[in-house]
């Protein structure tokens, strides 16, 4: 087996992107990722790129955007020699891994494998579900329209991005600068969607992560005291109809199946279940 690390996002794409275009929705993390750096290197402060192949071709591959956990991909349905390989290359280098997401099995076996190695202990982040899309139930959709956010919703975006990501337990101690920046990147790139229902902005989504054939919709997110009223049901439905229209063959996501509130809404819009993912952090035994 051969393990490489890529200094340059075309050569990961050369050894990765048929295998990765095969099932695109259930692949477009690493995909939507690796697309992105190649479109902006800079995206990324920093970045990492690996893949291991044998005679026949990739065994498996994984990504890394410092501080975030490691992306892993396998084609196969063998690759315990390849993760004992990438195991031993990302401990020889000294890389901190502050834990994985990835096919569920291939994941968790990757988990046990550090644990053993690095004598931490696994603790179980999420367990997801990834859907696709390709034809949106418009019975779904209610009162209300959807518009691309402005510099004027900036604080509902930093609001609503913070407390997206301390719900879905992402971050713990949301920075507001941090998310300040953030909200204002996706205002220039018009990546963010809002529904506004009688003169008030109700619920987000975000389009990112766009592929061949398809486009991720992400941190759908419905302030407290709005919720229960299908607002976020209307702005999925809504956005992914229209980046259909724009183009798009599907719109994917994933869906905490710890929340089954919003894995119910996604089928009733239409999604369909393509595979499961698990996310593990890594915390220290000492």
């Amino acid at each position: 087996m051969q393990f490489v690390w890529h200094d340059h996002i075309d050569s990961f794409l050369e050894s990765t992107l048929t295998y990765l275009e095969k099932d695109e929705a259930i692949n477009n993390l690493m995909l939507g990722i690796a697309l992105r750096i190649q479109k902006d290197p800079a995206y990324y402060p920093e970045f990492k790129l690996m893949t291991i192949t044998d005679t026949t071709g990739l065994v498996l591959a994984a990504v890394i955007t410092p501080p975030e956990k490691i992306i892993l991909y396998s084609p196969r349905s063998e690759y315990q020699e390849a993760l004992n390989l990438l195991v031993q290359e990302l401990t020889q280098h000294q890389i901190p891994i502050p834990g994985v997401i990835g096919p569920k099995q291939l994941a968790e076996r990757f988990a046990q494998l550090w644990s053993q190695h690095h004598s931490c202990q696994i603790a179980l982040d999420m367990h997801l579900r990834a859907y696709e899309l390709r034809k949106v139930n418009q019975s779904v959709i209610g009162p209300g329209y959807l518009r691309v956010a402005t510099d004027a919703d900036l604080n509902f975006l930093i609001d609503g991005m913070i407390n997206f990501h301390f719900d879905a337990k992402l971050d713990a101690v949301p920075d507001r600068e941090k998310y300040t920046e953030r909200a204002k990147k996706a205002l220039a790139a018009g990546s963010v969607y809002l529904w506004e229902h009688q003169g008030q902005v109700v619920s987000m989504a975000a389009a990112s992560r766009p592929t061949l054939h398809g486009i991720t919709i992400g941190m759908v997110y419905t302030p407290r005291e709005l919720r229960g009223h299908g607002y976020a049901t209307s702005c999925v439905a809504a956005l992914s109809q229209q980046l259909l229209e724009s183009g798009y063959q599907f719109c994917a996501l994933f869906a905490d199946l710890a929340n089954p509130t919003s894995n119910s809404i996604y089928q009733k819009i239409g999604y369909q279940p393509v595979g499961d993912f698990t996310s593990y952090l890594f915390v220290s035994s000492h």
